[in-house]
C-alpha cells in the first residue's frame, strides 16, 4: 500500500517524544514501512529528518497552515501515487479530505478522543463545534481507539461499516515489571520513606482529569496512601494546597524514566471525567501495576473490573475512595498486575496494531 499520513504535530524519528499522538504516528509510519508499505508523512515541523517526511514549517495554525498542508499533501500524494490518506489530527481532517478529493483516493480520519468533551469556556464550545463539523464531512473511514468512540460516531449517524477500531498500543519491551531503567536519584530520593502505599497519577493537571476528585478521595480513604503525581499543568498550585502532605509532585518526568516511575508505584489511579483509550493505563498495565480508574471512554476495555483493576463512576470522590481502599485491603496486587500485563500482551502490542492498520486500510481501499 501507498499511504499518506497527515498530522499537525511535529514528529521526530530520532529523538524522544512524550505525547501519545506523536508516538502513535511515528510508530505506525515506521512499523508499516518495515512491513514493506510505502508510507509517507506530512507533519507541521521545522525539522525534517527523513526522505519520507514532508514537513510544513508552521506559520499560522489557523487557515494558512491547513492550506499549505493541502498543497504539500497533493504534491506528495501524486509523487507516491497514494492509495489512501490518513488524517491523524483534527486540524488535518479538512486538508486530508480536500487532498483525497483532488487525488480521487479514499480518506480516513483518526478519532482519538470523545466527541463530547467537557466544555468549560466559550472557546471550548467553539472548538468542539468545529470538531463536530469536520467529523460530519463525508470521509471514507473512521479509525477509533476504542469501542466507546465508535458508539459516539454511530450516534451521530456514521455507518458501523465505516468505523475501524485500531485501538492504542504500548511498547511491552520498554514497559515491563523487570525494567532495567533506573529511577533518577532526584525522584528516588523524594519517594524514600513515604507513608503507606504509593498510588500514582500520570498526566496533565487539569480539572477534567478528575484531580480534585482524587484529592478529596484521598482524604476519605481509610488506607494510608501517598499519591505520586507525574505531570504538570494549570491546576498544580491549587492541588498542592488540596493534597498537602498526601502527595509528592514530581513535575513532568522525562519519558525515558517513566518505566522506572511506574515500577516504583504500587498502583495507578486515573480519575478522569473523559478519556479515549489512555496510554497511561496501558503503560501501567504493561508494568504489572493494577489501575483504579473511572468508567469513561475506553478505560473499561483495558481495566477489567476486579481482575486487572477497579472501576468507579466519574465525579464521585466517595466511590473513588472506596475503590482505593478495596484495592489495597481486599485484592492481591501482584496477581492483578500479572493479569493486566497478560491483557496488554494479548490485545495492545504495536505488532497487533500494525495488523489492524493493514486490515482496515486494505478494507477502505477495496471498498472504493
Amino acid at each position: 500500500m501507498n499511504v499518506l499520513f497527515l498530522t499537525e504535530e511535529p514528529i521526530t524519528f530520532s529523538g524522544t517524544m512524550v505525547r501519545g499522538g506523536q508516538i502513535h504516528v511515528r510508530n505506525v509510519v515506521t512499523g508499516l514501512r518495515d512491513r514493506g508499505h510505502n508510507v509517507h508523512l506530512v507533519d507541521w515541523n521545522t525539522d525534517r529528518e527523513t526522505a519520507f517526511q514532508h514537513s510544513v514549517t508552521p506559520k499560522l495554525r489557523f487557515v494558512l497552515d491547513p492550506i499549505r498542508t493541502v498543497r504539500q499533501a497533493i504534491r506528495t500524494g501524486r509523487d507516491i501515487d497514494t492509495d489512501v490518506i490518513v488524517s491523524k489530527t483534527r486540524k488535518t481532517y479538512l486538508p486530508g479530505f480536500i487532498t483525497a478529493a483532488v487525488l480521487n483516493v479514499p480518506h480516513v480520519v483518526h478519532v482519538g478522543s470523545s466527541l463530547s468533551p467537557p466544555t468549560a469556556s466559550l472557546i471550548d464550545r467553539l472548538d468542539n463545534a468545529s470538531f463536530a463539523s469536520r467529523i460530519r464531512a463525508p470521509h471514507d473511514g473512521f479509525m477509533v481507539v476504542c469501542r466507546a468512540i465508535g458508539e459516539e460516531l454511530k450516534d451521530r449517524g456514521i455507518s458501523e461499516k465505516q468505523i475501524y477500531d485500531v485501538r492504542n498500543a504500548v511498547d511491552t519491551d520498554k514497559f515491563r515489571p523487570d525494567t532495567e531503567v533506573e529511577l533518577p536519584e532526584n525522584i528516588a530520593t523524594r519517594l524514600e520513606n513515604r507513608k503507606g502505599s504509593l498510588l500514582g497519577f500520570v498526566g496533565g493537571l487539569f480539572d477534567y482529569k478528575g484531580v480534585f476528585d482524587l484529592a478529596e478521595a484521598v482524604e476519605l480513604t481509610s488506607t494510608e496512601v501517598t499519591v505520586v503525581i507525574a505531570g504538570d499543568g494549570p491546576a498544580r498550585s491549587r492541588l498542592e494546597q488540596e493534597f498537602r502532605e498526601n502527595a509528592v509532585f514530581l513535575g513532568s518526568v522525562p519519558y525515558e524514566h517513566m518505566p522506572a516511575t511506574y515500577a516504583a508505584l504500587d498502583a495507578l489511579v486515573l480519575p478522569s471525567h473523559t478519556e479515549g483509550l489512555p496510554r497511561v493505563v496501558l503503560e501501567a498495565a504493561a508494568t504489572e501495576r493494577p489501575v483504579v480508574a473511572t468508567r469513561v471512554g475506553g478505560v473499561p476495555e483495558v481495566v477489567a473490573d476486579g481482575t486487572t483493576g477497579l472501576l468507579c463512576p466519574p465525579h464521585q470522590p466517595e466511590q473513588l475512595a472506596g475503590r482505593i481502599d478495596q484495592l489495597f485491603e481486599e485484592h492481591d496486587l501482584a496477581a492483578m498486575g500479572k493479569a493486566a500485563r497478560r491483557k496488554v500482551l494479548n490485545e495492545f502490542t504495536w505488532a497487533s496494531q500494525y495488523d489492524r492498520y493493514e486490515q482496515f486500510l486494505s478494507a477502505v481501499i477495496d471498498n472504493e
